[in-house]
């Protein structure tokens, strides 16, 4: 039997606040199932959302666009993206990128839904 190795779920949601947890290989295959669950996240109100990333093990440039695609969403209804717990493969890919000055990231996902208190 074969076990799912990636995958994206909601593991925590609240007020506009939401954590979606993404594991294993981030790249064309899992970036629709990114994109359909950030689409119902933002769709139900929750448009402060924490992608928890401490379980990814590779992403590349389809990742980092999904990750673009969840900004813009949410910041036009008055939300935003936070990382949690990114690794040094994905803290790398966002500082060649760029994408580090403008996702913010934090070391765990208590950390990044404190941020949306301050």
């Amino acid at each position: 039997m074969l076990v799912p190795t990636s995958g994206v779920q909601v593991t925590e949601s609240s007020g506009r606040c939401a954590v979606l947890t993404i594991s294993g290989d981030v790249g064309r295959d899992l970036v629709p199932a990114i994109r359909a669950a950030l689409d119902e996240l933002i769709a139900e109100g929750r448009v402060r959302i924490v992608l928890d990333v401490r379980s990814i093990t590779f992403m590349d440039s389809a990742g980092l666009g999904v990750l673009v695609y969840g900004v813009r969403n949410s910041e036009v209804e008055k939300g935003g993206v936070r990382l949690a717990g990114a690794g040094m493969q994905v803290r790398r890919l966002l500082n060649l990128s760029g994408l580090d000055e403008v996702i913010s990231v934090f070391p765990d996902v208590d950390a990044a839904l404190a941020s949306w208190a301050s």
